[in-house]
């Protein structure tokens, strides 16, 4: 039955288990590896401090509940820091907290810092301040402060004035930049789907009998020209001709119309201001118009000569 079921099993299908196992594990162990490397680069003398003063509060009764929970929090953070740096061995970053000189109990330190003396020594500053105020005669000291405010502090007008040349001379701000806009804008395209339907979907037989009568290709006889007529290829109108023509015609009937009743219009204010005519007032029409003229009588007498 063993025999059976190791036949059965396939060696490639075995090969991968075999490699998907082995990444498995190997992912694993660099994932320990990198969470060991970031453990160990905590300090743990500081976690201990931090756990030394948790409990000393814990030791005089004031911890409270959360202080608490970052105690165990800690503890369990220092045994795995711990853990991971035996795991890594020297490999393991090093701090020098131990290393460092004890502090003196008067307060100095070796620190390079301070005011260099004239033999090329430097001197503390906790020690400076010291000579300072043993420079201070003792009678001076005893002088009381007065209680009144003090005076203000001089302005310094220097750097007033300076301030104030270089506001004076700075140069003007610059114009603001101003964005141009682009504005696209689109009319609507009107299209004449029927047009173009009757143009592009036009069978082949009945677009080379459009052009035989229009004269493209080959020559038409008499009779095959007749009988293109008679089917409708040639002696008809285009329905876009016909299109275009109806609205000039109803232009032009429209213009005959308005004509004709704008000469009616005419004649019928000119009869009837004739009807109105009288011959009084054709009389008045042909009559001068300017000052009235009076007759004169002239009588001529005959005078005859006395030498006659």
């Amino acid at each position: 039955m063993a025999k059976d079921k190791e036949r059965s099993i396939n060696p490639a299908q075995q090969q991968r288990k075999l490699e998907k196992a082995k990444a498995l594990k190997k992912s694993k162990a660099e994932q320990t590896n990198r969470r060991n490397e970031k453990l160990a680069r905590r300090n743990p003398d500081r976690l201990q401090r931090q756990i030394d003063d948790l409990k000393a509060l814990e030791s005089s009764g004031e911890i409270k509940p959360r202080e608490k929970t970052i105690l165990e929090d800690l503890e369990r953070d220092l045994r795995a820091v711990r853990k991971a740096r035996e795991a890594l061995g020297d490999k393991a970053p090093q701090y020098g907290g131990g290393n460092r000189p004890p502090r003196r109990d008067d307060g100095a330190s070796e620190s390079v810092l301070g005011k260099r003396q004239h033999n090329g020594q430097r001197i503390p500053p906790n020690r400076r301040q010291n000579e300072n105020e043993s420079e201070t005669d003792e009678d001076v000291r005893r002088i009381p402060m007065p209680e009144d405010t003090p005076p203000p502090v001089p302005r310094q007008q220097r750097r007033y004035f300076g301030s104030e040349t270089e506001a004076s001379y700075s140069p003007h701000p610059a114009a603001p930049v101003i964005e141009t806009k682009t504005t696209y804008s689109a009319a609507p395209q009107l299209r004449d789907l029927k047009k173009e339907a009757t143009s592009r979907f036009v069978p082949d037989i009945v677009r080379r009998k459009q052009d035989a009568v229009k004269g493209h290709g080959a020559l038409v006889e008499p009779e095959e020209m007749d009988r293109l007529e008679a089917q409708g290829y040639y002696g008809q109108k285009a329905p876009e001709k016909e299109a275009d023509q109806k609205p000039a015609e109803a232009e032009d009937n429209e213009e005959v119309r308005r004509l004709a009743e704008e000469e009616a219009r005419f004649e019928r204010e000119l009869a009837a201001g004739m009807k109105d005519e009288t011959p009084e007032h054709e009389a008045q029409k042909l009559a001068p118009t300017g000052p009235a003229h009076t007759n004169r009588h002239v009588e001529i007498e005959e005078v005859e000569d006395e030498d006659g």
